[in-house]
């Protein structure tokens, strides 16, 4: 079959079945720009609340470049992986000074832009401009893989390159890019799933090597798996006469400028290691992030240390909202009854 047909068939399924989501309303570049990075990684299902929340703290670029960090990761928080805020927000800066708040229209163009990729690339200039310009995420790949029964392995460099070429053919053929390119990925996400594909209702079934073959269940081939790390982190609870917690302000690449409980084998002042009470363990929790299975053990401190200088802050529980944190602190301060 030819390409033509293959994305018309995409393209007329799109527009029966898309779903209502809040950045198709207008298809804004912006909001285009911050929905995709958003789903980078993390489910729609909790996609939507931040999104609409990001857009009205941040309508447009112009408000995300003026923003601090502090503000963008504050909003951020809880949706993990926060080098997308930081990478999305220097973006915007970008946008700012080298395009005057225009956001481009071309792959080439929009690659130059800071935290931009190949991927975020092709979606903005497919979806918000009509741009002809592939795009190619796990959904893409496994449809790939199933329609035209690649052997490469989920995710591995070969079934990749294979993915882009043969998604750049059916987008040069597509009447609609924006369509297009939404279908595919709407029909990876609704009916080419990884586990229990619904087949019989694929607008692609007819034309599926996987399907005409019954191989939908083998392809694409997994890939290896991550050796699941088990970790054990004691965190400590200090708090002040007025119920003020204690944090630390993240300084390294990953969670740089993220406020953290003490944790480890800290020491608040050079040479004084925390004291923990005796029998005070307030509880564990398990925190899973990739492949690393935490426990964290929640203690309470036996007195209130000397703070060094800049690395560390007292903070009012009710004030986490406007600072940026990772999740598993707000588990934390639940078993010390502190907070929502």
């Amino acid at each position: 079959m030819s390409a033509r047909r293959l994305a018309s068939l995409i393209e007329n399924w799109f527009r029966k079945h898309q779903r209502s989501l809040p950045w198709r309303a207008a298809y804004d570049p912006y909001g285009v720009w911050v929905s995709e990075v958003m789903l980078q990684q993390t489910r729609m299902e909790v996609v939507l609340g931040y999104y609409e929340r990001f857009m009205t703290r941040f309508p447009n670029v112009a408000s995300l470049a003026a923003a601090s960090f502090d503000d963008v990761t504050a909003a951020w928080s809880g949706l993990g992986y926060y080098r997308r805020a930081r990478m999305l927000r220097d973006g915007a800066v970008d946008v700012m000074t080298r395009f005057g708040s225009v956001i481009p229209a071309t792959v080439d163009e929009l690659m130059t832009i800071a935290g931009i990729g190949r991927y975020t690339a092709g979606a903005i200039a497919s979806i918000a401009h009509g741009r002809l310009a592939p795009i190619v995420d796990g959904n893409v790949a496994r449809i790939v893989a199933r329609l035209f029964a690649i052997e490469a392995p989920l995710a591995s460099p070969a079934l990749m390159r294979e993915a882009w070429v043969r998604a750049e053919e059916l987008v040069a053929a597509s009447g609609s890019p924006r369509d297009f390119n939404q279908g595919l990925m709407e029909l990876g996400a609704l009916v080419c799933t990884p586990r229990n594909p619904s087949c019989r209702q694929c607008p692609l079934r007819r034309q599926c090597a996987a399907f005409v073959s019954e191989r939908v269940d083998e392809l694409p081939r997994p890939k290896a798996k991550m050796a699941t790390r088990e970790l054990r982190i004691p965190l400590y609870l200090v708090t002040d006469r007025t119920g003020r917690v204690l944090m630390r302000r993240e300084s390294g690449r990953l969670m740089r400028g993220m406020f953290h409980l003490p944790h480890g084998d800290t020491t608040l002042l050079t040479g004084t290691p925390l004291r923990v009470i005796a029998g005070a363990t307030l509880g564990t929790f398990r925190h899973t992030v990739t492949n690393r299975r935490i426990t964290f053990e929640v203690f309470a401190v036996a007195r209130r240390p000397r703070a060094r200088a800049g690395e560390y802050a007292w903070i009012d529980p009710a004030a986490l909202t406007a600072i940026p944190h990772p999740s598993y602190v707000r588990k934390a301060l639940r078993l010390a009854g502190i907070g929502k």
